[in-house]
């Protein structure tokens, strides 16, 4: 399943809005991480148009297990 990767910053005057494609969920959290961490607030969606939250994301990824 692919994803689709949507952001918005709008103090990056080069690149307000970003928008990419993924196949893996796993190159679907490295997007998001590398996004966030460039102050861009990201939605993330499946192929078929689904939204996904991130948790989900990473659920679906396997990390990010809860702490006891």
């Amino acid at each position: 399943m692919g994803y689709i990767i949507a952001g918005s910053n709008l103090a990056n005057l080069d690149r307000p809005v970003v928008t990419d494609t993924v196949e893996t969920v796993l190159d679907a959290l490295v997007l998001v991480a590398r996004l966030q961490n460039d102050g861009y607030q990201v939605r993330i969606a499946t192929s078929e148009g689904d939204e996904v939250t991130l948790e989900e994301l990473k659920a679906r990824a396997g990390v990010g297990g809860r702490s006891s």
